[in-house]
C-alpha cells in the first residue's frame, strides 16, 4: 500500500483536530445548558445583563428596520394609555409565518430595552422549547426573556405581574403559512385562555402583517412541511429562499433571510378584557372568553389589513381555524 503524501496526512490532522474540537464544543454546551440554561428557561426573573441583551438584539433589530420595510405602533399604543405601571397582559401575536420575524428581529428588542412602557423583569415571553436548545439562538432568547412554553412557567410567570407574549397557532400554523391567505390557527384546549381567566389579566391581540409575505410558499413546500410535520412533529424544514432557491434552517446560510425588502408592519390592538378571575373557569366561560378574544383580533385585522397587506391577500379576510374547522364570521356570532 502506498504511503500517504504529506498534503494527505496534514489534511487528516486537521480534520482530526476539528473533530476534537467540535466534540468537545458541543460538549461544553451540553454541560452549560444542563447546568445554567436549563435552569435560565424556567426563571421568573431576568437573565443575564441587561447592556448585553439590548446590544445584540439590537444588532438584529437595525438589520431587520434595513432589510425590511419595517413600521410598529408602539408609539400610539403608549400615548392611548394601554401601556404604563401596573398593566399586565398576555400579549398575544399573529401570524406564526415560517419562523416569527417579527418576534425575533423587533419584539425581543422591545422586551431587552422594556419597551413599550415597563420596566425590567415586568415581560417575558414564552417559547417552544426546542429552540432554547439551539445554541447560541438560546441565549440571545433567554437574555431577552424568553423562556419555556410550559403551562408551570407560563403560569408562574403571571403570577408575578408580568405581562407575557405567547404565539397560540404553533407549528400546526408554521407549516400551513400561506403567503396569499392569511390564516390562523388556535389549540383546542385554548390554553392562554384559561391562563388568562385564572389570573384574571386581559389579552392583548398583536398582528404583524407580512409576516406570511416574508417567504415565497409554494404548495410542493406547504406540502412537504405538513407531511413532515405530521411524521417528525417538527416546523418548516423547507423554504423557497433567496432567487427561489429552496434551503433549511438545517444548514443556516444567506438565502434563509427574508425577501429584501419585504413588508412588516407590527400592530398591537386594543385590550380584550374578560372580567373576574377564576381559578377553574367553566368551558361556556372559556368559549365566550374566546369568542371576545376573536373580535378583538379581528378588530386589529380590519383596521390595517388594506394599508399592510398586499391587496389580493387582504381581500380574503381573516381565516382562522379551531379543533379543525374554519371559524366564519357567523359561527364567531353564535359563540
Amino acid at each position: 500500500r502506498a504511503m500517504p503524501s504529506p498534503v494527505e496526512v496534514a489534511a487528516q490532522a486537521v480534520a482530526s483536530r476539528a473533530l476534537r474540537v467540535a466534540v468537545l464544543g458541543l460538549g461544553g454546551w451540553a454541560a452549560w445548558y444542563m447546568l445554567v440554561l436549563k435552569r435560565a428557561m424556567k426563571s421568573t426573573k431576568p437573565w443575564g445583563p441587561r447592556w448585553l441583551a439590548v446590544a445584540s438584539s439590537g444588532a438584529l433589530f437595525r438589520f431587520g428596520s434595513w432589510w425590511l420595510k419595517y413600521s410598529d405602533n408602539c408609539e400610539e399604543s403608549l400615548k392611548s394609555g394601554i401601556w404604563g405601571p401596573g398593566k399586565q397582559y398576555i400579549f398575544v401575536w399573529h401570524p406564526h409565518g415560517n419562523f416569527t420575524i417579527a418576534a425575533l428581529y423587533f419584539v425581543s428588542h422591545w422586551w431587552a430595552k422594556n419597551y413599550p412602557g415597563g420596566v425590567r423583569g415586568d415581560r417575558y415571553v414564552c417559547v417552544a422549547p426546542l429552540l432554547l436548545r439551539i445554541p447560541f439562538l438560546a441565549e440571545l432568547l433567554v437574555l431577552c426573556h424568553a423562556r419555556s412554553q410550559d403551562r408551570q412557567t407560563f403560569d408562574a410567570l403571571l403570577a408575578t405581574g408580568a405581562t407575557v407574549a405567547v404565539q397560540p397557532g404553533g407549528l400546526a400554523e408554521q407549516v400551513s403559512t400561506d403567503e396569499t391567505t392569511e390564516r390562523m390557527f388556535f389549540p383546542a384546549n385554548l390554553g392562554f385562555i384559561r391562563l388568562a381567566l385564572k389570573h384574571g389579566v386581559p389579552l392583548l391581540p398583536c398582528y404583524a402583517f407580512g409576516e406570511n409575505q416574508l417567504y415565497h410558499t409554494p404548495n410542493w413546500s406547504r406540502k412537504l412541511n405538513g407531511w413532515l410535520y405530521r411524521t417528525l412533529k417538527c416546523g418548516s424544514l423547507v423554504v423557497q429562499g433567496q432567487g427561489g432557491i429552496p434551503t433549511s434552517p438545517v444548514l443556516p446560510n444567506p438565502l434563509m433571510l427574508p425577501i429584501f425588502r419585504s413588508g412588516m408592519h407590527i400592530r398591537i390592538g386594543e385590550p380584550v378584557h374578560l372580567g373576574p378571575k377564576e381559578e377553574n373557569p367553566s368551558e361556556e366561560r372559556v368559549q365566550q372568553a374566546f369568542k371576545l378574544y376573536l373580535d378583538g383580533l379581528h378588530k386589529v385585522f380590519n383596521k390595517y389589513k388594506d394599508q399592510c397587506l398586499p391587496k389580493e391577500v387582504a381581500a380574503r379576510g381573516l381565516v382562522v381555524e379551531y379543533r379543525g374547522r374554519k371559524v366564519t364570521d357567523e359561527i364567531r356570532a353564535r359563540m
